[in-house]
């Protein structure tokens, strides 16, 4: 009887301290954005270098299987897919991501020049999905759709 009242106790602990982080993950934002560099690495691909700034009052987590599908005028552009990330618990901290970039099947070398001769982040949305890890096991997928590249520029 006493173990199952001190299994019940640390069951009822775990589930407040569980709910803590929750909220805590909750608060997660994005505090800024930009693009360090891009390097064409085929006539197709590039590496890609983004500067993002996390303020997380959480604990720790990992980023990982990153993919984003970039649209302009509801078209897809080009597909994005990154390497892993560990976020730091606590801080606020901005994390040089590199990522791969390759122009999306059916859209030509000189549609993505004359679009960045004529830029206009308006034109242009992204699909972003990621995995987050706590610990490497608990996880949580990440899912945005369609959000405007001129949000992200602004921060």
């Amino acid at each position: 009887m006493k173990k199952a009242v001190k299994i019940s106790v640390l069951l009822l602990l775990a589930g407040m301290l569980l709910t803590g982080c929750v909220s805590k993950f909750k608060k997660i934002s994005v505090s800024s954005f930009e693009l360090e560099s891009v390097v064409p690495t085929s006539l197709r691909s590039a590496n890609v270098v983004i500067d993002v700034g996390i303020d997380n009052p959480a604990p720790s987590f990992q980023v990982r299987d990153i993919e984003a599908t970039i649209k302009q005028n509801g078209n897809v552009m080009g597909l994005v897919t990154g390497e892993p990330v560990s976020v730091d618990g606590k801080c606020n901290r901005v994390y040089r991501i590199p990522l791969k970039a390759q122009i999306a099947e059916g859209i030509s070398l000189m549609q993505v020049l004359a679009t960045y001769k004529s830029f206009n982040p308006e034109e242009f949305t992204i699909d972003l999905h990621a995995r987050a890890n706590i610990a490497g096991k608990v996880g949580k997928d990440i899912e945005y759709n369609d959000v405007p590249l001129s949000k992200l520029m602004k921060k």
